[in-house]
């Protein structure tokens, strides 16, 4: 009878060796994994907030009521959202035809405001970092929100032609 001494495993100091190249591989490349996720989630959000922009737009010029006085001349009211509210609010002041998101793809409630200039749409990140993207930032809570909008539109018109044009036509404004 033969006796057998050759070796039928991995010896425990190299299990733990390998154990410990694996731990430092995945200390290495799971942290830069995990931004770009998170970048990703980002940059997805704010996306989704300039889509929920045009709904806001289409909300802030939707007239409430108008009125007609004695000379003919049109006189439109317009809704208001000043502070911060949930999109179910924004749903509220739309048809049945439009279907908002209440939470973003970072899980957190999107936000937002108009007045009679334009809509606000806010994202708020995971974390605190000033002038995010070039969007206008502002700190809640020790985190960031990213307030996406719309720019005020420029006419082609110097200001003077623009409201010269809205006297002659007995134009009323907000």
């Amino acid at each position: 009878m033969r006796v057998r001494n050759a070796q039928a495993g991995f010896t425990l100091m190299e299990i733990i060796f390998v154990l410990a190249i694996i731990s430092v591989l995945i200390a290495a490349i799971l942290p830069p994994a995990l931004e770009r996720i998170t970048e990703a989630k980002v940059e997805g959000s704010i996306g989704q907030a300039r889509m929920i922009l045009q709904i806001c737009e289409i909300a802030r010029t939707k007239a409430l009521t108008t009125s007609v006085d004695a000379q003919g001349r049109y006189t439109h009211t317009y809704g208001s959202l000043d502070n911060w509210a949930s999109t179910t609010v924004l749903q509220s002041k739309l048809t049945n035809n439009y279907h908002l998101p209440t939470k973003n793809a970072l899980d957190t409630q999107i936000l937002v405001k108009f007045d009679a200039a334009r809509c606000y749409v806010a994202v708020d990140l995971p974390f605190l970092q000033s002038d995010y993207g070039g969007y206008s930032t502002e700190t809640v809570g020790g985190k960031t929100r990213v307030i996406v909008t719309t720019r005020i539109k420029n006419s082609a018109y110097p200001s003077w032609v623009v409201n010269q044009k809205r006297i002659l036509h007995d134009e009323e404004t907000r």
